[in-house]
């Protein structure tokens, strides 16, 4: 049986595979281009570009206040096509005031989540934990099998997807992120206005993880290159219970994702009632 601490732990973890999936690509290009768009110009066609990404890599932050608090950072890559592929590498993960030593590093599948944290190995004996789709499912309500489908049919960069509802969008400036020139743009938008530029089955996912945390405003800052591409993304969801707040960098477009899946051997399974409660 898993402890509490490690039940938050795994948690948590489940949501910031949520957040994986949910994550967006971004791409090269001149930066003349943007000048001539209206914020909301640029934001759609970053939206529209994003499609047509099929891997990326990134750094990624996560900071979290309210009911569970904490914080979550390191690497992420994500191939979405032929088949999902994602790996995570958080070099810093503190949850409740629990620092992990080594932090957590997270695999996904198409149906599968694998996490590698010393905590949880000390309790089940090896380094590596697999937990399916289904049970996560069960544990949170969140059905991340409807998730990839939705990531390898579509590739949607989620975010940007549902900035896009922004009415109050306005160019900040100009900046170089990674080496490339950017636009800077910011605003906000009412969680359902953003909820309808989603395609419906991924709207249901995202509509019941902000309901629960009572969100109805999102705020975000944006950053796009001359070729509608995303580099920089940093997005503020503040809620009645929780308050999340994701930073994403990009640091590559559509290079080889090569991961390799812990054997059996070294991997652990949790019964699905461990994770309620």
């Amino acid at each position: 049986m898993l402890s509490r601490t490690n039940k938050v732990i795994v948690t948590c973890a489940a949501g910031a595979a949520a957040v994986l999936l949910a994550a967006g690509c971004g791409g090269g290009g001149t930066h003349q281009a943007a000048q001539a768009l209206s914020p909301q110009q640029a934001i759609t066609l970053a939206a529209n570009q994003a499609k047509q990404v099929n891997s990326f890599g990134s750094t990624l932050s996560i900071t979290m206040s309210g009911t569970v608090s904490g914080t979550m950072g390191g690497t992420m890559q994500i191939r979405n096509r032929p088949s999902l592929l994602a790996d995570a590498d958080f070099s810093t993960f503190n949850v409740e005031g629990h620092s992990l030593p080594g932090g957590m590093r997270e695999i996904l599948t198409n149906r599968t989540i694998y996490l590698k944290m010393a905590l949880l190995s000390q309790e089940l004996h090896k380094p590596w934990v697999k937990i399916s789709f289904s049970q996560l499912q069960q544990g949170t309500g969140v059905n991340f099998s409807q998730l990839t489908q939705q990531v390898q049919s579509n590739n949607p960069l989620v975010q940007t997807r549902m900035l896009a509802a922004a009415k109050d969008v306005r160019k900040v400036g100009t900046q170089t992120i990674g080496g490339v020139s950017t636009t800077h743009y910011t605003g906000s938008y009412p969680v359902s206005a953003g909820l309808a530029k989603l395609p419906a089955s991924l709207r249901a996912a995202e509509q019941k993880g902000l309901q629960t945390l009572g969100i109805k405003t999102v705020r975000f800052n944006v950053w796009i290159d001359g070729q509608h591409q995303t580099r920089k993304i940093v997005v503020t969801e503040t809620g009645s219970v929780e308050t999340i707040k994701v930073t994403m960098q990009v640091t590559g477009i559509n290079h080889p994702v090569s991961v390799t899946l812990p054997p059996a051997s070294q991997v652990a399974t949790i019964p699905a009632s461990a994770l309620h409660g």
